[in-house]
């Protein structure tokens, strides 16, 4: 089954099934376990997805272009080493929690537990939704560029929205712009716009765009042309292209900003 075919989950009806089995694990023994070992690995990926954003810039600092080993590699190093790491430190702090010098439960009100209970069931929830938002978000970013890349090479009408595609809409509509440019600011609208051009470009070339005030031609930013960005497009990697650190470069330059914008992209 295609995952298109999915039925669209609301994001308040997604968030309360991650809260109730958050909520039922944290009812069974080892609640202080599991709560630490699901903050470590939220934490982990979180860290792993930082560093994956900004893999594609260390790898053209390092090496003046881009290397899978880098763009691939390190951030799956990083997430590994801290799931490491974080799990270690996370064990000195949770083995005294909750239990006095024999390693029995302290006592307390039955409702007091259940209460500290439910508010530690927020912990895993909240981590769980923002790292899952973000990589919603970044992943639904690269599938619109590359429904946008098949459509231009295609030639054809555009096609309805993918199942990450809806989900990606879903999240921008729920959550403030502010949160969404902390939470993935490798896929702004500008950054997903500049790498549909360049897409668009690898396929065939881009009909001058008219400024109005002028009636001449805006001249378009040597970065639609660059041929790095175009192999990475002509062979897919559309992840890669969104985050490469010349397009932060480039959206800098009021130029392509207004390029951009006439394109409608």
């Amino acid at each position: 089954m295609s995952p298109d075919s999915i039925p669209q989950l609301s994001l308040g009806s997604a968030a309360l099934v991650i809260f109730l089995v958050c909520a039922v694990f944290v009812t069974l023994r080892g609640m202080t376990r599991m709560i630490i070992n699901t903050v470590v690995l939220a934490a982990s990926a979180w860290l792993g997805f930082q560093v994956w954003q900004e893999a594609p810039a260390l790898s053209h600092d390092w090496f003046g272009k881009t290397v899978g080993a880098v763009t691939t590699g390190l951030p799956i190093a990083t997430f590994l080493i801290a799931l490491f790491l974080i799990r270690k430190i996370g064990k000195i702090i949770t083995s005294p929690f909750g239990s006095d010098a024999d390693g029995n439960p302290q006592p307390g009100s039955a409702i007091i537990r259940l209460g500290a209970r439910l508010l530690l069931t927020l912990i895993p929830t909240s981590l769980i939704c923002l790292v899952g938002a973000a990589f919603i978000h970044h992943t639904g970013s690269v599938a619109e560029v590359r429904s946008f890349s098949e459509q231009t090479h295609s030639q054809s009408e555009p096609a309805p929205a993918k199942f990450t595609e809806r989900l990606k809409a879903a999240i921008e509509a729920a959550l403030p712009e502010s949160w969404i440019q902390v939470l993935d600011p490798m896929a702004d609208p500008s950054r997903v716009a500049l790498a549909k051009a360049i897409t668009a470009k690898a396929a065939a070339p881009l009909e001058p765009v008219i400024d109005p005030r002028t009636g001449k031609p805006i001249p378009r930013a040597i970065i639609v042309d660059d041929p790095e960005l175009q192999n990475l497009a002509r062979t897919g990697d559309f992840g890669t292209l969104l985050r490469h650190p010349l397009l932060t470069k480039a959206l800098a330059d009021p130029t392509l900003q207004s390029f951009l914008k006439d394109l409608h992209l």
